[in-house]
């Protein structure tokens, strides 16, 4: 299928708005790396940590330039998560080389039904403190992770859970406490690029710069609990398809309230519930369930 100067890719309704829900969102949110409250503090070199996250989330409805356009839609996500981190120095700098594995499970409802499971693209990285101040309580780290088209795809399917393509992203994050041993305020600044998919649905797919600031309001209440109120803003990412712009740049805000509770010294649970507040261009989501399990070696 051959695009016309001055028309995009996809002509029909009911294909152009699949392509919004994969290229854009769903692209977009496989392409961030959310950040959980906690994420920044260095922890003591040696600590060897394992986690492993499954995250339920439900998208009901299709948004143009902020307008629902279509409410025959569904896609449901159940994506399970295995990573290993490793806290070690390198020149004097506390880092954390990395390993993330995902996996999971879409369903696409509404006008083309679809279901498809298996294994999404691994991602290795490591974060590096150039402050790591426990006295004080503050932390400033940068973070680079690769994404690598490992994962299960297949170039007709309307929704895959690998992209078919390198990313990479980049991570600023700072942690001040706002009351010692209480209270924290936490930022991190997420940027994302992608390499060309060059076999989407015959196209070549290419995706521009995805921005995201997140941000967590940390509150301990003792040794085993704490509470986490975080807002994100994503923005950018538009598409283009045979080279021509599908004017989808997103622009997403959403909500996450988190709950950590240590069952031992060295096991964490955490849940969290969630849903997007506002979205320009993409499928809106009706909300989110997380949980994690976290375990200290």
């Amino acid at each position: 299928m051959k695009a016309r100067k001055g028309m995009t890719v996809f002509t029909t309704l009911s294909t152009a708005l699949t392509v919004l829900a994969l290229a854009n969102s769903n692209a977009v949110e496989a392409a961030v790396l959310s950040t959980d409250p906690g994420d920044y503090v260095a922890l003591p070199p040696g600590t060897e940590l394992g986690l492993l996250y499954y995250q339920h989330a439900e998208r009901n409805r299709i948004k143009v330039d902020g307008h629902t356009v279509t409410r025959d839609f569904g896609l449901d996500s159940d994506i399970g998560i295995a990573r290993f981190v490793h806290w070690t120095t390198l020149g004097g700098f506390t880092v954390t080389p990395q390993v993330i594995l995902p996996f999971g499970h879409l369903d696409l409802g509404g006008s083309r039904d679809y279901s498809v499971g298996g294994a999404a693209d691994p991602m290795v990285g490591s974060a590096l403190w150039l402050v790591n101040d426990p006295k004080q309580e503050r932390y400033l780290a940068i973070a680079g992770y690769v994404g690598m088209p490992l994962g299960s795809y297949d170039h007709d399917a309307p929704v895959n859970l690998g992209e078919n393509r390198w990313k990479g992203m980049v991570h600023l994050a700072y942690v001040q406490a706002l009351l010692p041993d209480t209270l924290y305020a936490e930022l991190t600044l997420e940027h994302d690029t992608f390499g060309n998919n060059d076999d989407f649905f015959g196209q070549t797919l290419r995706q521009d710069d995805v921005f995201e600031v997140q941000t967590h309001l940390r509150y301990v209440f003792n040794q085993q609990n704490q509470f986490g109120v975080s807002w994100f803003h994503t923005t950018g990412g538009e598409t283009h398809v045979g080279g021509v712009a599908q004017n989808d740049t997103t622009r997403t805000q959403r909500y996450l309230l988190t709950w950590q509770h240590f069952l031992q010294p060295t096991l964490q649970i955490q849940t969290q519930f969630g849903q997007d507040l506002d979205v320009v261009n993409g499928a809106q989501e009706k909300y989110r369930v997380n949980l994690r399990i976290a375990h200290a070696f």
